[in-house]
């Protein structure tokens, strides 16, 4: 998806914290009822092989994918017409009012525009495709599966030229191996969501004159899903005491170097309509952890320092996966721990990766499941409506059911009017922390190594655009 966003162009592009801006369409017009959107776009814009880039392109570029039945963006199965106007307006009319078609717009795939040129025969929707053509600063110049990527400047880029003239993306899996090829100077750029840098590498990168450690306030979080099946956890006082028993500032400064911060939510502030006023969560409080148990019925302690219930003791257990989050295992064992104190047993599940997706999607066979939000532009509604609300499709929420917060999801993604989208979704965050829907734990920061020769450096703001490709430059501030 980065080369994607490197190579192709949208017609907007998404900006800080949620902001919508203009890219291959300069402005847009948005009917009252919100069903309409009518793109004026940028004049003069050519393809990299130099062809024209215009409303027929757009047009092409759409219908080669938005009739896929695999396709479940909104854009896409809301879209009732597309409509060229002139050469330079084109117009969609959805079924719905949603505002985020325009985030979904922004995304690296599949809504990028393609030049018609780019399949064989030229312009046919269902023609073969031959080569990346795109409006963006970049073109691929060459490809090896699993090895490399070479990307050069593209001499029509209709922007700012890069100040590169060529980026190579280099496959390397193994976290230490990434971090070893820095310090060797055999890399310039490694880290985020391209490829992790191990935690417990930080303080040898922060030794190491040659490089520089860029630390950005992430868009995603980590927490723990409570199955709501599972009875002990339909109490809300045990879903309030198992959240006052966690102790976040130790997670994030003992066992993440203090990469990160702690949860205060289910998202955090670089997340659109996240705001210091609805951003509210559990503090760390053992003690009153310990007194909402009681007050649910849990007085009794048998000999194992586990709380009893009409004779059942308090036992929960908790699924992780380590491969594509190595930190979850210590985490899970402090909480495990600190669980313990107020006096619930937890038994820890560690699980390879398809058998913890099986658990979290299909199976359900859990009482506690670690998990992150969703990133970026897929955030708060695409997850909110991923995971706390049912559809046809999946009849049962994945992380809490609840009518009321349902309800306030579906307002929220409807309305066109922003102070009532804002207050809506304060009533969300509102209606998750007063029914202790999940456990916060703690929200990471990403992180980038570079080496110093390398300036220019700004980090982007999304997963697919993680850094500001053109800005980057060699020996030169």
């Amino acid at each position: 998806m980065t080369v994607h966003a490197m190579v192709y162009d949208g017609l907007v592009e998404y900006g800080e914290k949620g902001e919508v801006r203009p890219a291959l369409a300069e402005s847009w017009d948005i009917s009252e009822d919100g069903k309409v959107y009518t793109f004026h776009l940028r004049q003069g814009v050519k393809f990299s092989d130099g062809t024209p880039f215009n409303a027929e392109a757009v047009k092409f570029s759409f219908e080669r994918w938005i009739k896929d039945p695999a396709n479940t963006l909104n854009v896409a199965t809301a879209l009732e017409s597309l409509e060229v106007v002139d050469e330079h307006t084109i117009t969609m009319r959805f079924s719905k009012s949603y505002y985020p078609f325009l985030t979904e717009l922004s995304f690296a795939r599949p809504v990028r525009i393609i030049s018609p040129s780019a399949v064989e025969p030229a312009g046919d929707v269902n023609g073969q495709f031959v080569k990346p053509i795109g409006t963006g600063a970049w073109m691929a110049e060459s490809y090896k599966r699993d090895q490399e990527a070479v990307l050069v400047a593209n001499p029509n880029y209709w922007g700012e030229q890069p100040k590169l003239t060529k980026i190579v993306l280099k496959v390397i899996p193994d976290p230490q191996s990434r971090v070893m090829a820095l310090q060797s100077g055999d890399i310039d750029l490694a880290g985020g969501q391209l490829g992790k840098i191990p935690v417990e590498s930080i303080p040898v990168i922060e030794g190491d004159a040659s490089l520089s450690l860029e630390r950005t306030p992430g868009t995603s979080s980590h927490f723990m899903i409570f199955n709501y099946d599972t009875p002990a956890l339909q109490e809300l006082k045990v879903r309030k005491a198992i959240n006052l028993a966690i102790n976040k500032a130790s997670i994030v400064n003992d066992l993440m170097n203090g990469i990160g911060s702690e949860a205060k939510g289910l998202f955090p502030m670089t997340v659109p309509y996240v705001t210091e006023s609805n951003q509210t969560w559990y503090g760390f409080a053992p003690e009153e952890a310990k007194q909402l148990l009681a007050d649910a019925g849990y007085a009794e302690v048998n000999g194992e320092g586990v709380a009893m219930k009409a004779g059942e003791p308090l036992q929960l257990n908790l699924v992780l996966q380590q491969a594509e989050f190595p930190e979850w295992k210590p985490i899970a064992e402090l909480i495990q721990s600190e669980l313990q104190e107020i006096g619930i047993q937890v038994n820890l599940q560690v699980l390879e990766p398809n058998g913890y997706y099986d658990a979290l999607w299909k199976t359900r066979e859990y009482d506690l499941i670690l998990y992150r939000t969703y990133d970026d532009a897929y955030n708060p509604h695409s997850f909110l409506l991923s995971l706390f609300h049912a559809t046809s499709d999946a009849p049962a929420a994945v992380v809490w059911s609840d009518a009321k917060l349902e309800a306030l999801i579906d307002q929220a993604v409807g309305t066109t009017d922003l102070e009532e989208r804002q207050a809506t979704y304060d009533d969300v965050f509102a209606q998750m922390y007063e029914q202790a829907m999940f456990a916060a734990i703690y929200f990471p920061e990403d992180i980038m190594v570079r080496s110093q020769r390398l300036t220019g450096y700004k980090a982007g703001y999304t997963t697919f655009t993680p850094i500001f490709w053109n800005q980057l430059n060699v020996g030169e501030q």
